[in-house]
């Protein structure tokens, strides 16, 4: 698949909480944003921190809606951001959106982020600081190594968060509906150092931003790439068939529930392998809904954002295009690498391979493409603190 090949419009899922006022910063010097991506994400950053009274500018890859987004020149946000928004320069030249922002905010699919960033790469100065949103697992690190072999000379600051600020869609390019924002969001930087800065740069437009102190924690800390694949793989058939299902609800059964938890005991042995401490699944569930139970399904069954939200009506979806070769694969090789055996993570990738006749091991983010291949574990976690 292309970059130029636009991912499908399924809803960023995030706890819901009520219109938000739209009050500019006033305590320091604004900075100038860029958002890569005008998708449901993209748009909704865009129109918020619009409203917000920052500049913006916004790119996309697809010319049709670049130019149906240049007709008005504006975002009509509802929801939880309301407003009609004037984006400043709305722009298919990824060099042009880029140039002079202080933070480029890059919102798309992220299986796309290495040829974006190749894309970019000429248009970076010093001081600029790009973040993913989110980066799934690696993404800080597939980036960086990326600019470094596009031969970027430029002082940039990698980051990226563990998941997307926002509950939205975008029916139609220029109108975004925002159905939630998250309370707290977390956030870390390559290098590490720098993740209070990007924080704190971030907090200008979104107090939401907090920093963790190493990119390990965001990366570990993926969610999707526990919920996506095995629910979405083990009811293939269902999805095959048009029948309609609620993802969540009827699409993660208790049997199926049972694999996400193996899955996510895998990801915690990883973390523990590599010194650090990440959250669980239930700990993710309960921080980011409120909600508890005996196990997993019990969590999942209760969480009341996720009503309505309906399972894939074919297999080339996000959550196995996506969440596989950027969060199943690059967990599954860091396994290795630090000798935690990963069997259930790398039966979803394979299967994923085999239902879509594609090879997300050798597509995926490996350890040579996030700059880590040959490396001891104690290589790996300084290289990741660095």
């Amino acid at each position: 698949m292309g970059r130029a090949e636009r991912c499908d419009s399924s809803l960023q899922d995030c706890p819901v909480r009520g219109p938000i006022a739209m009050e500019g910063a006033t305590s320091m010097k604004s900075p100038r944003f860029a958002i890569v991506g005008a998708g449901n994400g993209g748009q909704s950053f865009a129109a918020h921190l619009s409203l917000l009274g920052f500049s913006v500018s916004l790119w996309d890859v697809e010319k049709e809606k670049v130019e149906a987004l240049q007709r008005t020149g504006r975002i009509a946000a509802s929801g939880s951001v309301q407003g009609e928004a004037k984006i400043d320069l709305i722009t298919g030249d990824i060099c042009e959106a880029s140039r002079g922002a202080d933070v480029i905010m890059v919102v798309i699919p992220t299986v796309y982020h290495r040829s974006t960033a190749t894309a970019m790469a000429p248009a970076l100065t010093d001081g600029q600081v790009i973040v993913l949103n989110p980066g799934a697992t690696g993404g800080a690190l597939e980036v960086r190594n990326t600019l470094r072999e596009a031969g970027v000379r430029a002082s940039v600051v990698v980051a990226e968060t563990d998941t997307l600020l926002y509950a939205c869609r975008s029916p139609r390019a220029g109108e975004v509906i925002v159905y939630g924002v998250k309370d707290h969001l977390d956030v870390a930087a390559l290098p590490a150092a720098e993740g209070s800065k990007v924080a704190a740069l971030l907090n200008v437009a979104f107090p939401q931003f907090k920093a963790l102190p190493s990119v390990l924690f965001t990366s570990l800390n993926n969610a999707n790439a526990m919920v996506h694949p095995a629910p979405t793989l083990l009811n293939a058939g269902r999805i095959e068939c048009k029948a309609p299902f609620e993802y969540y609800s009827e699409g993660v059964t208790p049997s199926i529930a049972r694999v996400v938890e193996k899955l996510d005991e895998e990801r915690l042995a990883i973390g523990r392998a590599l010194g650090v401490e990440v959250s669980s699944i239930h700990h993710f569930y309960r921080m980011s809904y409120g909600v508890d139970g005996a196990n997993l399904y019990e969590q999942i069954q209760k969480v009341r954002a996720y009503e309505g939200i309906k399972g894939p009506t074919n297999l080339n979806t996000r959550y196995l295009f996506e969440d596989i070769p950027t969060g199943l694969v690059p967990l599954s090789c860091l396994g290795n690498a630090v000798d935690v055996n990963t069997p259930t993570m790398d039966a979803v990738v394979e299967l994923g391979s085999s239902l879509l006749g594609r090879d997300f091991s050798a597509e995926g983010r490996t350890l040579d493409r996030l700059g880590l291949a040959g490396m001891s574990p104690e290589e790996i976690r300084r290289a990741l603190i660095a």
